[in-house]
Order: structure tokens, then sequence, then C-alpha cells
């Protein structure tokens, strides 16, 4: 570690003594550290836990908005709607959906093409809690798992539970959520759940409608439970593109006329079959099945010409998830967990430059071991070995491979850590985990206009983090320290001056993270966050240079305050330092400004009734969240296009929640 970073890390430890971070302490079970229900954290992964009462409390209206503050996350949101946001961790930007893996109950939302994950699909009223895992972790949750884990955990069924909200604000914008559930006394449980959204968004030409349907239906018996879910998305969306510099300072709200009829538009079917049984007192077996089925429209212009034809886009993935959790008494009862993931993916491109078509499935097996070496010492072993398969095919004058392809890879990773429990509060981590990332279906075809026209095999990129860190937890006050490094080599990237993607040569990201909480009194509490990211490229042609769309410096401040028994009040602080600009891996252009943000939120709450108002960029600062390289369309120079984000905006929020 170089001097700077080391000086970071030490202020940073020192501002642990009286500042805080908006997650709690670890709650009673936490699933992402052995992927199953587990009461003591003994794994070295530093996992943060936002609860439901924390989402309640900080008045969010999407996922987005409940990430953005957390310590070592970063939200690019093209839009400020949340509705399409890609989150990030360790120091990826542009890349980030493909190097993030989100998960809600253990299914993945990631894609098999770059398309970014649907943060969308998630209703926070759904939600019980939020586990991030900070840092790779590729032996236990495989591909894509390189910058950290964010793994959404649903509300089960108990008590009969029903819940109507309704909320209105800025930009004509309306949403309803209502949701019911209950667990019987014969074991049957449900949960039914309504999200439907209208609103014209900031910016013209960016109107969005979208309706979210899910149903979920359980059984419980003495040595397990099954389940079954099923949920239907359809998202519509009006897509205003880019504006450049001079058309933000005319009005930054307007809509280049190339890109005035463009939208993107999308039904998605998911289904589900769950089963947890229990085999004997120390193992059980858990599992999986997901079908999920995304059929889509889109019309997407360049700032050289209006597209004037509709594209489709389908996607089909299945997941298959089974694996075997138990206690070895005759290994001083380490907790093994050994199971396979099977994902298979059918993906279709249709274009008036012709068509897509590519067939991937990817098989693993992984088996991780967490051993009590002493009773302050646990050691945590880990391997997973996964292979990937495609078929490729594209059709039209500029095809790659008309006549098919198939190309194959297969990589082993493996995982070392020790967790150091020094006493009641503190815990000391170490841990070493290697990564990969597969290249998506649509990244091994190049776009139309490669320059060569030529195939490209990219190879499989892979990884290895190194991290370390203290964590301390005494009742509801808690603070965490972590230094990583994190070094790639093959990084699949997007390089939009010779259009076509590509392996970088070697990158490298590291940082510092703290964060904590400090409860003043019982009505009380604040928090903070710190991180400091270093990503730049190693060698080859883009040697020395920073990796775009990915902030030096970002933190959080907030507070929150129970006044009375109705009365309840947030605010935040959160400021992010300067970008180099989306495909801008020659740094080149000037960096995108960075900005900081004050948001409000205050509650009345009386009996089964809450009333609630949440103003955002309370101080109306103009800024854009995402920027990225693009081209003059009259001289065919590189120039900086920017997605403007909203300036101040409310929600009004009116919630009936009975039993």
């Amino acid at each position: 570690m170089n001097r700077s970073l080391f000086v970071i890390a030490l202020v940073s430890a020192a501002t642990l003594s009286n500042l805080a971070h908006a997650a709690t302490e670890i709650p009673a079970v936490v699933v992402s550290a052995v992927r199953a229900e587990q009461t003591t954290l003994t794994t070295p992964a530093s996992i943060t836990v936002i609860t439901r009462e924390q989402i309640a409390t900080s008045g969010a209206r999407h996922i987005e908005e409940v990430l953005r503050g957390q310590g070592g996350v970063q939200i690019n949101d093209l839009y400020g709607d949340g509705s399409r946001a890609a989150v990030g961790m360790r120091g990826f930007g542009e890349t980030a959906g493909s190097n993030t893996l989100v998960l809600v109950d253990g299914r993945r939302l990631n894609n098999p093409d770059i398309a970014a994950p649907d943060l969308n699909s998630i209703a926070l009223a759904d939600i019980e809690r939020i586990e991030i895992v900070q840092g790779s972790a590729g032996v236990l949750f495989g591909d894509q798992a390189v910058g950290g884990i964010i793994n959404v955990i649903t509300r089960k069924p108990g008590a009969p539970r029903h819940l109507f909200k309704l909320s209105a604000g800025s930009y004509k914008t309306l949403m309803l959520h209502a949701a019911t559930s209950e667990a019987l006394d014969n074991g049957v449980n449900y949960r039914l759940s309504l999200d439907a959204r209208e609103s014209d968004n900031y910016r013209d030409h960016n109107e969005a409608s979208y309706l979210n349907g899910l149903g979920k239906l359980g059984y419980e018996y003495a040595s397990g439970s099954v389940f079954g879910e099923l949920q239907y998305i359809k998202d519509e969306l009006n897509t205003p593109g880019t504006l450049f510099a001079d058309e933000v300072i005319e009005d930054r709200r307007q809509v280049s006329p190339n890109f005035a009829n463009d939208f993107s538009n999308s039904n998605t079917a998911v289904a589900r079959l769950g089963l947890v049984q229990q085999l004997s007192d120390n193992w059980s077996v858990e599992g999986e099945l997901t079908g999920r089925d995304t059929n889509g429209e889109f019309r997407l212009s360049t700032v050289f010409a209006a597209e004037t034809e509709v594209s489709t886009q389908d996607r089909r993935v299945v997941e298959f998830t089974p694996r075997l959790i138990g206690i070895v008494p005759a290994m001083n009862d380490t907790l093994l967990t050994v199971g396979s993931d099977l994902v298979a993916s059918d993906y279709q491109l249709m274009t008036r430059f012709g068509d897509q078509f590519n067939d991937q499935s990817q098989r693993s097996l992984y088996a991780q071991a967490v051993t009590p070496a002493t009773e302050v010492l646990d050691i945590t072993l880990g391997v997973r070995y996964a292979e990937v398969e495609n078929d490729l095919r594209d059709t039209g004058t500029f095809a790659i491979f008309p006549g098919g392809i198939r190309i194959e890879d297969d990589v082993t990773v493996g995982t070392f850590g020790l967790a150091i429990k020094a006493d009641q509060n503190w815990r000391v981590l170490f841990r070493a985990d290697q990564n990969y990332r597969f290249a998506k279906i649509d990244e091994y075809l190049q776009p139309v206009f490669t320059p060569t026209f030529t195939p490209a095999i990219l190879k499989t990129q892979q990884g290895l983090s190194v991290e370390t860190g203290v964590e301390w937890l005494s009742g509801l006050n808690n603070a965490k320290l972590l230094v990583y490094q994190l070094d790639l080599d093959n990084e699949i990237a997007y390089d939009p001056v010779n259009f076509a993607n590509i392996n970088l040569d070697e990158t490298r990201r590291k940082g510092v993270m703290t964060s904590g909480r400090w409860q003043q009194s019982k009505r009380l509490g604040f928090s903070a966050s710190y991180t400091f990211t270093d990503a730049e490229v190693l060698s080859g042609p883009f040697a020395n240079k920073t990796i775009p769309q990915v902030a030096k410096h970002s933190a959080i401040l907030g507070s929150d305050y129970q006044l009375t028994d109705k009365w309840q009040f947030y605010a935040e602080w959160f400021a992010i330092s300067d970008r180099v600009f989306s495909g801008d891996f020659n740094n080149e252009l000037e960096r995108l400004p960075g900005y900081a943000l004050i948001n409000l939120k205050g509650e009345y709450s009386y009996r089964d009734f809450s009333f609630s108002c949440r103003i955002n960029n309370l101080l109306n600062k103009k800024y854009s969240d995402v920027g990225q390289l693009s081209y003059d369309p009259n001289t065919f120079m590189a120039t900086e296009a920017f997605f403007t984000s909203p300036e101040i905006n409310f929600m009004l929020t009116a919630a009936w929640q009975f039993r």
C-alpha cells in the first residue's frame, strides 16, 4: 500500500470514534455469508445490513436511493428515477452492472447480456433487509461477483399484514403499492404485492409507466419448507438520450431531436420454486429453480442520426442452484457448504443491421468450509470450478459469425480468509478471494460499425481481491474500517473510440471504506461513511489512465430524529468527487464534475396511518450523475455528453398498514 493510502486509512479510522453508518448491527440471521441462514457471523466477509426500519426511516422511494448512501457503493442513474440505474462496488463504473452481483433471496438479477440488473423489479415495501457483502465472492457466488454482492431479502409472512400506500410528487409522479401477507396455522403462507408507477420524469420525453405484480405461496412443515413464486413486470420508458454541454446550458431538461422518438419497453415474467429440507440435526439441502423471460423492444438513436426502426431484444434465463449445508463435528464443527450453479441463457437481438443469437450455458461446482480453529479464530477455505459454452451466430451484411461458432472456457478460483473475534465487540478480518467474469452474450459480437469487421474472441476476466479490516459493535453503535486491493487480468470493457468490446491489460483498484453509527440517545442517531477508491489501468495502451466513471472520493453524513412518538425526521448529506467520462480510457476529456446533495424526510404517524414527505436535492444542485464520451456530429471530434439529473423534487406519501 502506498503512503497516501495508508494516511487515508489512519484518518478514516480516527473518524470512526465519532461518526457512524446508516446500517445497524448484524441482525440475528444473515444469509449471504454461506448461502444459508446463519445466526453467528463467522466468515471473514464484511457484511453491511440495512434493515426494514432503516429503509422506512429514510423515506426512500426506490432501492437506488437506499443504496446510494452506503459505504463502498456507487450508483450511476441515467434519469434520476432509478429506472435505469446501475450499482457498482470496488471501483466499477460503466461495467458496474456486470461486476456487482445483485440478488433477491439468492436469485440473480444480473443478466447474461450487458443490460444492468433491474433494480426497479424490487418493491421497497417487500424488503425485510438488504445484505451488502464488501469485496469479491467468486467462490461462493461465482460469475460477476467481482466487486461485491447485494442480496435483497424479502419479508416472510407472519401475522396477517396488509398495506396500502399512495405517493404523489414532482414531475406528475404517482405511485401505488398494495400488499397482503399471512402465515396460517396449518403451515401455509402467502404474500401478494402490486407496485405501479406513472411519471413524466425530469427530462422531456422521459415518461415512464411501470407495473410489478408478485405472488408467493409457501408451506412450512416440521423438517423444512417449500415455496412457489410468480412475478410479472411491465416497464415502458421514453429515453431522452444525452445532451452536449451547450444544450445543457440552453435547457438541461430538453431532448435532442435525434432522440425525440426513442424508447425502451419490456415485459418480464419470473417463475420460481424453492425447497429447504432438513436431512438430519447437522445437515440440510436447499435449492431453487428459476425461469426468467424478458421480451423487449426499443428504438435507440445516435447523435449522428435518428433511428427509424424498432428493434427487439429477448432473453430467457433458467437457473438451478442446489446446495448442501452442514456441520462436520469431526472437523471441529466446520460449517460446510457444497453446491452447484447451473445457468442456461437464450438471447436474441434483432435490428435493421441484422440479428444476433447466442445460447450460453454455465456450469459450476463449489465448496466452502468455515472452521473454528480456536475459540477466537475462524478459518475459511473454498474452491469453485466453472465452465461456459457459447453458441454464437449473427446475420446481416456485417455479420461476424454468419456460420456460427462455439466458444468455450473454464476457470478455477479459490478463497482463504481469517476472522478473529478479539472480544465480544471487535472482529479483525483478512480475506483473499479470486473472482471471474465470463464475457456476456452480446459482448462477443462487435457492433456493426467496427472498422475491422473481424471476430474478437474475448478472454475470461479473472482477478484477485485482498482485503483486511476491523469491525466494532456495541449495541446500536458500530464502526468498520476496510482496506483492499483488487487486481484484474483481461478486464472486459467497451472501447467507444474503436467501437469494440476489448480485454484491457492489467487493472488495479485499491481503496479504503469506513463507516459507523452512533446512537446518541434513544431518539437521536448519527451516521457517516467515507470511501476512497483509486482505479487505474496498469499496462497496455491505456497504462496509468484512470478507469472511467469511478469516483475517487464519496461520503455521506446522516441523522435520524424521533421528535415524538408520532413525528420522525431524517436528513442526509451525500457527496461524490469528479469522475472520468464513461468510455474515456485515454482521459482526454474534461472530468465529469462532482456534486453534493442534501435530502430531507419528515413523517407523521397516527395509529395505522402514516404521512410523509421526502425532498431530494434540497439546494437545487444542477448536476449529472452520468456522463459519457460522445462525438460532435459536425466535427466528429470526441466531446462530453451528459445525462442531466433532477433538480429539487419531492414526494408525498400516505400509507395505511393494518393487521
